[in-house]
């Protein structure tokens, strides 16, 4: 699924064509079209082509965003398969620690039983813990702090031979 256009592609006091809309949002003509018949957009079609206001088309794209977004509670993880939150199944998930201050959260979806994922801080992993039962896995130290860099250097040698390769 594409992401949602943006509304600060559009100026406001601008009128734009189905045409001019569709290129400044980066979408198919027959999607404006769409939004105008189907969705609500607001546009003159006395005339052709079809004129719509940037005022309507940026407060439409406004609408869309705002209830695309879905404010989660604390305990419960967003689910892509179904398109919904929902709360763990068996109230269990697992945080592995990736910052110092942040972690990732994983669960099963009770629905669908597919992998959702959030990214938590720390500080809320108490409150979380009031709410479904969460095993905190160590992470790879490898991944979280890296030993001394190897040594590749080769400056030194370099400079003995004022940085002139020589072949024989």
């Amino acid at each position: 699924m594409p992401r949602l256009p943006s509304p600060n592609r559009i100026k406001t006091h601008y009128v734009y064509t189905v045409w001019e809309a569709a290129q400044a949002l980066g979408r198919n003509r027959q999607t404006i079209i769409r939004w105008i018949k189907d969705k609500g957009l607001v546009a003159d079609r006395g005339k052709v082509p079809w004129l719509i206001k940037g005022r309507d088309l940026k407060q439409f794209l406004g609408y869309r965003r705002a209830k695309s977004k879905t404010k989660l509670a604390l305990h419960h993880l967003f689910c892509f398969g179904c398109k919904t939150p929902q709360e763990p199944d068996g109230k269990f998930a697992e945080y592995t620690q990736a910052t110092p201050t942040t972690g990732m959260l994983k669960a099963l979806c009770p629905s669908c039983a597919s992998i959702m994922n959030k990214v938590v801080r720390r500080a809320d992993l108490e409150a979380i813990r009031a709410k479904i039962e969460v095993a905190v896995q160590q992470a790879n130290p490898r991944l979280v702090s890296l030993p001394a860099p190897p040594l590749n250097d080769t400056s030194a040698k370099e400079a003995q031979t004022d940085g002139k390769a020589h072949f024989r």
